[in-house]
This record gives structure tokens, C-alpha cells and sequence, in this order.
């Protein structure tokens, strides 16, 4: 699959885009401008370790949200079960 990474020069957001030959060129999706820099990515030289790496630092970006999702879970049976007695 051609994806690719790109910023936007006009409001610097990174995204990616699948690119084929006959697409026509992405555009920025939060701002719409074409002025883009493909960035330099190391999709095409990955390994086992740098997949690991990428989950571990995703798991622990979403860790916060999860933990007041679990939270707010807990909060709402305890409340069920306190309102059943």
C-alpha cells in the first residue's frame, strides 16, 4: 500500500494519506491547503521492536482515558448495586 506521511506547511498538522499514481495530490484534512511535506518514515524498515515500541507508547498515550473509562464504569455499577438494596 503507497501510504504516506505528510505535514502541512500552513498549519503544520501531520496525517497520513494512501497515494496512489492515479490519485490526485492529498490535501491537508484540517485545513484543506496542498502545501505539504512528505515526511521521511520508517514504515518500509520496521521491525518487531519498533512495533512493540509503537504499541507500548500508544498504550500508554490512551492509559488516562482508559483508566477514567474503567472509573466511570465502577462508579455506575456501584451505583446500580447501591440502588437494587
Amino acid at each position: 500500500m503507497p501510504l504516506f506521511e505528510y505535514r502541512c506547511n500552513a498549519c503544520r498538522h501531520e496525517f497520513e494519506a494512501l497515494v496512489r499514481a492515479q490519485d490526485p495530490a492529498p490535501a491537508c484534512p484540517s485545513c484543506k491547503s496542498i502545501d505539504l511535506e512528505k515526511l521521511l518514515t520508517a514504515a518500509s524498515m520496521s521491525t518487531d521492536q519498533l512495533t512493540r515500541d509503537r504499541v507500548k507508547n500508544e498504550r500508554k498515550r490512551r492509559l488516562p482515558q482508559h483508566k477514567a473509562e474503567q472509573n466511570e464504569e465502577y462508579q455506575h455499577a456501584l451505583k446500580e448495586h447501591l440502588h437494587d438494596d
